[in-house]
C-alpha cells in the first residue's frame, strides 16, 4: 500500500548548508562524487538509490518553446541523517567548536 505522504526531500545545497560542509556546496558535490554518493553527472548510483538515501527526481525546465524534463537528485531524510555521520566522521570539530 502507498503513502498517501510523499517523502521529504533536500537538494544537495540545503545538504551542505544543514550538514556545516566546511567548503561549501560546489566542494561538496565533489566530496559526494569523490565518496561514490554520486555519480560523474551529479546522479545518485544505484546502491544509494536502493539503501534510501537519495531519490532522483525530474523537474521540468523551459526551453525556447518546449518544455523539458531533466534529472535532479534530492536527498531523503535518511540520507541526511546518514550523510551527517560520515561528515562528521570526515571532518570532526575542535572541541572549543563543538
Amino acid at each position: 500500500m502507498e503513502s498517501k505522504f510523499q517523502e521529504v526531500t533536500f537538494s544537495i545545497a540545503e545538504v551542505a548548508k544543514m550538514t556545516r560542509f566546511p567548503d561549501g556546496e560546489y566542494k561538496f558535490f565533489e566530496w559526494l562524487r569523490k565518496h561514490r554518493f554520486l555519480l560523474k553527472n551529479n546522479q545518485p548510483s544505484d546502491f544509494q538509490i536502493k539503501r534510501g538515501w537519495f531519490v532522483l527526481e525530474s523537474k521540468k525546465v523551459g526551453m525556447g518553446n518546449h518544455l523539458r524534463e531533466i534529472p535532479v537528485s534530492r536527498v531523503t531524510s535518511k540520507g541526511l541523517a546518514g550523510l551527517e555521520k560520515t561528515i562528521n566522521r570526515c571532518f570532526p570539530l575542535c572541541k572549543p567548536c563543538k
